[in-house]
């Protein structure tokens, strides 16, 4: 509060004084550069690029096997930390609707005087005052609110559990890319010796082999860095070297044990889940614009402020003044907006559903020819790998051209079993992601019911 108690003569230089202050306040604030602001922000960034450079020259090691680097995916993987957002928003915008109950409490002071008599101004010329309000909203629309935000909420949930399946099937490709890895790492150093042999006979198509070898060598170990940003995106840390050991790793073998695809109970529960989810928010929104044709009715309750003071003079809240009102309102669809609308919402959704059908059918296509050919390509694989270990069972003739078929052919069927592999990993891990059984840890039951304090604060 200021009070001036200064005589009407001496006023104006003390307004003079602080018009002047306020002049130069606002004029240093608007005067400071953004490119000086910036520079402060890139102090602790510089810092942060020195150490990153530091700590990336040799980063430390950290051993994983597959439980561990689960459990490491599940905390920090970025993905997914976004989804666990995105369910704690939903289940807030949920208890918001009954937050929105609580009547608000506005506080508010101010005064009014003329320029020429500031200088007088004094405690009673300030007004206060403190209001309440209470939202009463209708039935229709709350009801309607809550139930919208808890459709939001689950569908949420379900894109959780899609998306935590998702990362882990990553994390599996993962592993198989560095055991891949280090099967190439072996047959480098098999084609190395080869080169070796191949010098002792033919010293110029030995160095071209030598070669050769040194460009794999390069590709492997980009491919090995490759993994390791890998490693880094599905763990959200790039400053470890990561260590993977195999242990625990589920083992895929759904040419063996194929999946019965008619069982809904066990197949595509969540696929399904989404999709229903999807039709329920365009039933609600059908319905939503159908309501536009009813009438509203609308409930009014206000009263007096809680406190007041005006001219010196205080005032309570009376309950005598309390009012409460209500009115219908209905508006005719004469021009035919609600139609129109209702109109191009159902072709919008009619579009939705044979995309989605669509989807579904295109998956359901890729499970069953995945179901025609993982069996051949399983065996496709015993047969290359059978022939490998058969080939390097025999050494070679130390012939020029006997070396030389000889590394051939092993280039040929090492090339073959690693694409072999690695088709096989994707059909499994194909139905591995719609193999509801295959989650233990996802309950489903457990999808729609509310977050708790951990579960939000994680």
């Amino acid at each position: 509060m200021i009070v001036f108690t200064d005589s009407k003569p001496n006023g104006l230089p003390v307004l003079r004084i602080a018009a002047f202050c306020l002049l130069l306040f606002f004029g240093a604030v608007g005067c400071q550069s953004p490119q000086k602001k910036v520079e402060k922000q890139l102090g602790p960034i510089r810092a942060e690029w020195q150490t990153n450079v530091m700590t990336q020259m040799k980063p430390p090691e950290r051993d994983v096997d597959w439980p561990t680097a689960v459990a490491l995916m599940r905390e920090n993987n970025l993905r997914l930390k976004q989804a666990r957002v995105e369910i704690t928003n939903a289940h807030h915008s949920v208890v918001q609707i009954f937050r929105d109950l609580v009547p608000t409490l506005n506080l508010r002071a101010g005064m009014s005087k003329t320029i020429e008599s500031l200088a007088s101004s004094s405690f009673s010329d300030v007004t206060f005052s403190a209001d309440s309000f209470f939202n009463v909203p209708g039935f229709v629309n709350m009801a309607a609110r809550l139930y919208a935000a808890r459709l939001y909420e689950y569908r949420t949930r379900v894109a959780y559990a899609l998306a935590e399946r998702e990362q882990t099937i990553a994390l599996y490709k993962l592993f198989e890319g560095i055991q891949e890895a280090a099967d190439s790492l072996e047959r480098l150093g098999a084609q190395k010796a080869n080169a070796r042999i191949m010098e002792s006979v033919d010293p110029w198509s030995g160095k071209l082999l030598r070669s050769e070898a040194d460009l794999r060598d390069l590709a492997w170990q980009r491919e090995r860095k490759s993994l390791q940003q890998t490693a880094g995106d599905l763990f959200g840390n790039r400053n470890v070297e990561w260590v993977f050991k195999t242990n625990g790793l589920p083992e895929l073998n759904y040419g063996a044990n194929p999946l019965k695809l008619n069982d809904t109970n066990r197949v595509a529960d969540l696929q399904m889940r989404l999709v229903a989810i999807e039709y329920e928010a365009a039933r609600s929104q059908l319905l939503g614009i159908k309501l536009r044709y009813w009438p509203e009715l609308n409930i009014f309750v206000s009263g007096p402020p809680i406190y007041s003071r005006q001219s010196g003079t205080d005032i309570f809240w009376d309950a005598s003044q309390v009012r409460a009102s209500a009115d219908v309102f209905w508006t005719i669809d004469t021009r035919g907006y609600v139609s129109r609308q209702l109109k191009e919402t159902k072709v919008q959704q009619q579009l939705q559903r044979e995309r989605l059908r669509l989807d579904a059918a295109l998956l359901v296509d890729r499970l069953l020819f995945t179901q025609k050919i993982i069996e051949s390509t399983s065996e496709q694989l015993r047969r290359v790998r059978g022939q490998l270990k058969l080939l390097l069972a025999i050494p070679p003739a130390q012939t020029y051209f006997a070396i030389q078929q000889y590394a051939n052919d092993y280039h040929s069927l090492t090339a073959k079993e690693v694409g072999l592999r690695r088709e096989l990993a994707e059909l499994n891990s194909l139905f591995w992601f719609v193999d509801d059984t295959a989650w233990p840890d996802q309950d489903l039951q457990k999808i729609d019911q509310p977050m708790t304090e951990s579960e939000m604060h994680k």
